[in-house]
């Protein structure tokens, strides 16, 4: 894939506000156990092989109260809340420190350096990070010769006047573009194996980070010689490296169970995490 920009686009802010939620969640949980944890603290001793359990319920006295060796629920409550006591101080302060940072963290001020220029000045200037609609104009604006149709195919067109080859197909268009998905309708691939050319019903582009999707609807699987090569199909792609859930998204459907809008919009939503329309 063609790269535009030498800076990939930041990633880091939304792993640490996930990452800060979890957190929360944690923290939340961790406090409600607390409440419900007995007083005192757990002792362990060690004598030959065996451990010993005692109650610590004085401060100032490290003997404690023998926990006798049936009584493991009083003695894992008390290893409970002893290392719950530890793992929440270290939550607050990771999350402390996440708090902080992102307080001062500004990862769009690099995009906004380049809007801010007036049109003259951005064509002298090559950006070293790209918003995302400039990076998807330049990476939907490389030309690509597509898959030939031939005669008396259905003419079939999407919401942009996209020729395609299926109805199915003109909900995938029409959905990705609705939700702001950049896509190529049957852009050339050169696979690994060889070097032979192929054409994935679409290449998708990941804004968030700028990888290449390929989508593959496969649209007569009760049909069992179409069944059959789409399964060869899958397989040259697994063997150069397009794993579906990772770089390879599949959709398909029967006579008796065609593809919906609604299933379209669902994987969409899944694999690049947009909001719904």
């Amino acid at each position: 894939m063609q790269s535009f920009e030498c800076l990939s686009p930041d990633i880091l802010l939304l792993s640490l506000q996930n990452r800060a939620e979890e957190l929360l969640r944690a923290v939340e949980r961790t406090k409600k156990s607390l409440k419900r944890a007995p007083q005192g603290h757990l002792r362990l001793a060690k004598r030959g092989n065996q451990f010993y359990g005692y109650h610590l319920t004085d401060a100032k006295s490290l003997k404690g109260e023998y926990i006798p060796k049936d009584n493991v629920s009083q003695m894992s409550k008390l290893a409970q809340k002893d290392y719950d006591e530890k793992a929440l101080r270290e939550m607050e302060h990771e999350l402390s420190l996440i708090d902080g940072f992102i307080a001062k963290y500004s990862p769009e001020e690099l995009t906004n350096i380049y809007n801010r220029m007036n049109e003259v000045r951005k064509s002298l200037v090559e950006p070293i990070l790209l918003s995302d609609e400039e990076y998807a104009r330049r990476w939907l604006a490389v030309p690509y010769k597509g898959k030939h149709f031939e005669a008396g195919v259905p003419d079939l067109r999407t919401a942009k006047g996209e020729r395609v080859r299926s109805k199915s197909e003109v909900i995938i268009a029409d959905t990705l573009g609705r939700l702001g998905i950049p896509y190529k309708y049957e852009c050339p691939l050169k696979l690994a194996d060889g070097g032979r050319s192929v054409y994935p019903d679409f290449t998708c582009l990941d804004l968030r980070t700028r990888k290449e999707l390929l989508w593959e609807h496969l649209g007569m699987m009760d049909n069992p010689e179409y069944a059959s090569l789409s399964v060869k199909k899958l397989s040259s792609y697994l063997q150069c490296g397009y794993v579906p859930g990772k770089n390879l998204i599949i959709s398909m459907e029967s006579s008796e169970k065609p593809l919906s809008q609604t299933e379209v919009r669902l994987i969409i939503q899944g694999v690049f995490r947009v909001n719904g329309k």
